[in-house]
């Protein structure tokens, strides 16, 4: 019940909510990493970096660089930071270095979420 509860929520989410939920999940990957780093499951500590890159990548592959040319950029600049971050700390098994990409990301996810509460009631584009 609870997989076609999150299913119908996403289907009918505004892209700027997709983005949001994309964040969020990024950030809760990042937090379990640090958990599992800090009690010595690498392998765990592994998967969930490895899913947090991949939400990570697919926004940066979502940037639309010809629409949005400076913000696509920065963006894109943000996102490759945060991805030398958990890269640093899969190799390294640094919780700092994943703290520093959460730390990025929570800022994004709060901009996201100002963007997404802005155009509630809107067509999404």
């Amino acid at each position: 019940m609870l997989d076609q509860y999150r299913e119908t929520e996403i289907r009918t989410a505004s892209p700027e909510m997709l983005v949001v939920k994309m964040y969020e999940g990024a950030i809760r990957f990042a937090r379990q990493a640090i958990d599992m780093n800090e009690s010595g499951r690498l392998v765990e500590r592994g998967n969930a970096l490895s899913r947090c890159m991949a939400i990570v990548a697919e926004l940066r592959n979502s940037l639309d660089h010809e629409q949005g040319a400076e913000i696509a950029a920065n963006l894109e600049r943000l996102y490759n930071f945060v991805s030398e971050r958990l890269l640093d700390a899969n190799l390294q098994g640094s919780s700092a270095s994943i703290r520093e990409a959460i730390r990025v990301l929570e800022v994004l996810l709060s901009a996201w979420v100002e963007i997404a509460n802005g155009n509630k009631g809107e067509a999404a584009p």
